[in-house]
């Protein structure tokens, strides 16, 4: 049987075997009070972000220990409905619980400075306790983050019972369980040291990573003649510099396009800054008259931006260009109005010749169902500068199951390849 020596040597083995799992500077959210302290090790070593989801446990009629379910700070509830109806648990007595528990909750997560709307669309999220018994607790927060748009919700823990893990993949994307024991009885009798954890200590392990580092996010105006282009520009903590990549949307889309977000996201978690901008017309972007003929002007305007943000490495900077945005980008360097390292366009329409020429090399990712995959294949085989990935079973918009995981990984993957010092090009 693994015996932890304490909560922190947990998150110091739990930290080794997600790094096996290619996690890289995630946002952790422990589960206080222990959650909190396994995650600040797990946010250390993977040189990831802080927080906390407090979840509280809906007690039973005349039972207050024993937890027909859970909720977090922002109402999220998980209800076992056949041991609510064994402990004569109504809709009446649910609501009140649920009620009152929400806003110990919120008092709670006030009490250790938590930022309540954190933003967690298109994350990938890491909930993390100090083992699991019943996993109600894990149940709403997985759920609660969710809600909350995360792209994925991985659950962490150092220990766990086999039934308990089962069940949690349900409710979790992925479950990661250091030790998974079938004579479970109690989270204690893993653990050398399982002392109650303090309200103080909590707030102390969100103090140490807070100045560890994390992600540094702002909103930004990119000055372009009369207009100013919305962006919102995010980085590693501290001084870099960094790679980083300029993101171009589509037509009807904008900085925030669900498909583009957790690309952005994933390319933080490895170490890449990421430039998202609204084209103008678009957005919080105001429109040039010129419309659709200005957009190449509204990328070069947003690459001499990386030129003088001192953070940036301006040799290392790629451009992720999708739909008419991967268009634009072609359009851009051809018009020599910028000269990315490398470049990732994902289902572009292109002219036989966008290749030709170009003084990098870019990776055009297509689905396999997409009418473009013709014209895009007859283009790239024109010319050594463009490698062709086609996603199967995806259409133009890759929305078959697992389809844009796909396209995700194969973005993140080249520009990891391409732009970090550690890459292999």
């Amino acid at each position: 049987m693994t015996v932890y020596r304490d909560r922190a040597d947990a998150g110091r083995v739990l930290a080794g075997m997600l790094r096996q799992h290619g996690i890289e500077r995630p946002l952790v959210l422990g589960i206080p009070r222990g959650g909190v302290i396994v995650g600040e090790e797990i946010a250390r070593e993977l040189g990831g972000e802080l927080g906390v989801v407090v979840a509280r446990k809906l007690g039973a009629p005349a039972q207050p220990e024993l937890a027909i379910g859970a909720v977090t700070a922002d109402g999220t509830a998980w209800v076992d409905e056949g041991l609510a109806r064994l402990c004569d648990a109504d809709q009446a007595y649910l609501d009140r619980e649920i009620a009152e528990q929400t806003r110990e909750a919120q008092r709670r997560e006030e009490a250790f400075g938590a930022e309540r709307n954190r933003d967690l669309r298109g994350r990938t999220v890491l909930v993390v306790d100090d083992g699991l018994a019943t996993g109600a607790t894990a149940r709403a927060a997985l759920r609660s983050v969710k809600q909350a748009g995360a792209a994925r919700a991985v659950l962490a823990v150092p220990v766990a019972p086999p039934h308990t893990a089962r069940e949690m993949e349900s409710e979790a994307d992925e479950v990661i369980a250091a030790t998974i024991d079938s004579d479970f009885y109690a989270i204690g009798q893993f653990y050398v040291d399982f002392r109650p954890v303090t309200d103080d200590e909590v707030r102390a392990a969100l103090g140490n990573i807070a100045e560890v580092g994390g992600i540094e996010r702002s909103d930004v105006r990119i000055r372009r003649g009369e207009i100013d282009l919305a962006a919102r520009f995010a980085r590693p903590a501290g001084d870099g510099p960094y790679p980083c990549v300029i993101f171009v949307h589509g037509l009807g889309s904008d900085k925030d396009s669900p498909r583009n977000v957790p690309i952005a996201e994933r390319l933080l978690d490895l170490g890449i800054a990421t430039l998202r901008f609204d084209l103008n017309g678009h957005g919080e972007s105001p429109e040039d008259a010129r419309g659709r003929a200005a957009y190449p002007i509204d990328l070069a305007a947003a690459y001499a931006w990386t030129v003088t943000e001192p953070s940036i490495d301006h040799h290392a900077v790629g451009v992720s260009g999708s739909s008419i945005g991967g268009t634009v980008a072609l359009e851009a360097v051809h018009d020599g109005k910028l000269k990315p390292r490398t470049m990732v366009l994902r289902a572009p329409p292109v002219e036989p010749d966008a290749f030709e020429g170009l003084p990098m090399t870019v990776l055009v990712i297509v689905g396999e169902l997409d009418p473009l995959r013709t014209d895009i294949e007859y283009a790239a085989a024109r010319t050594d500068a463009a490698a062709v990935s086609v996603v199967p079973g995806a259409g133009h918009l890759f929305e078959a199951p697992g389809a844009l995981d796909e396209a995700l990984s194969r973005t993140t993957r080249w520009f990891q390849e391409w732009l970090s010092p550690d890459g292999n090009r």
